[in-house]
Parts: C-alpha cells; structure tokens; sequence
C-alpha cells in the first residue's frame, strides 16, 4: 500500500523527461529476449501494464519545451505502432508531420528572436588607440 503512495506521488511530480526514461526503461526490458521466455510470462504482463500507464500518463504532463512536445509525439507513435493495423498508419505519418512542424516552428522562432548584439566601434577604438599611444612610449624608454 506504501509503495502505490509512492508511486502516485512521484508520478504527480514526474517530468516529460522523467517519465520518458521510465518508458525507455520499460520498451528496453520488454524487448529483452529473457523477458519474452515463456517462464517470464507474468512479469512481461506485469511490465505490460506499466508500460500502459506510463503512456497515459504522459496526457496529464504537462511539456516544459518543443524537445518534451516531440518526445509525447513519439510515445503516441509507438503506442500506435503496437496498436493499430496497415489501415492507420496515415495517423503516424501525420504525427510525423506534426513533429516536422514543431521543429520548423522552432527553428524560424530561434532565428528571428536571435538577440542582437550592439557594438560600439567608436569607443572600442578610442580605448585601443590609448593603449597603443601608452605602449609606444613606454617601448623606447625601455630599450
């Protein structure tokens, strides 16, 4: 009974970046050929669940940044994978284009809101031709 608290608990404090470790996690042990025996059935079940409801749980996240937007696309892709026959795969190439989308949306708004720096040549060369004129005296005295 503690352990579901705990687990609630930090599933309400989880990041996108959170959970999708614990979802790699759990595709990464699923396609462990140690897991598909056949002795293994209950925990392949057990993960089978877990993974289920990490997936849901990314719909109660919300994203922090584009990189989090695109890495719920792809959880929808990959539960749709295992979900869906030939029929739907247009939903997958169009959550492809979404991601395409969002990056390009990114990338333009990166460019445009670039912050640009000022320089102010007349001081910089003020200060350079001080410090040339000090060191030009100060080179023959010293020879």
């Amino acid at each position: 009974m503690a352990e579901n608290e705990k687990l609630a608990e930090l599933s309400s404090t989880q990041s996108v970046s959170a959970l999708g470790l614990r979802w790699a996690a759990l595709r990464g042990m699923l396609n462990s050929p140690l897991i598909t025996a056949d002795e293994q059935r209950a925990l392949r079940d057990e993960l089978l669940v877990e993974l289920t409801t990490v997936e849901q749980d990314f719909s109660t996240l919300q994203s922090r940044s584009p990189m989090e937007i695109s890495a719920k696309v792809d959880i929808a892709k990959s539960a749709l994978r295992d979900k869906i026959d030939s029929s739907e795969l247009w939903m997958i190439d169009l959550l492809d284009s979404i991601q395409a989308d969002l990056q390009n949306v990114v990338a333009r708004a990166e460019t445009v809101q670039a912050p640009r720096t000022q320089v102010h040549f007349s001081r910089s060369n003020q200060m350079r031709a001080d410090e040339t004129d000090t060191t030009e005296t100060e080179t023959p005295s010293a020879a």
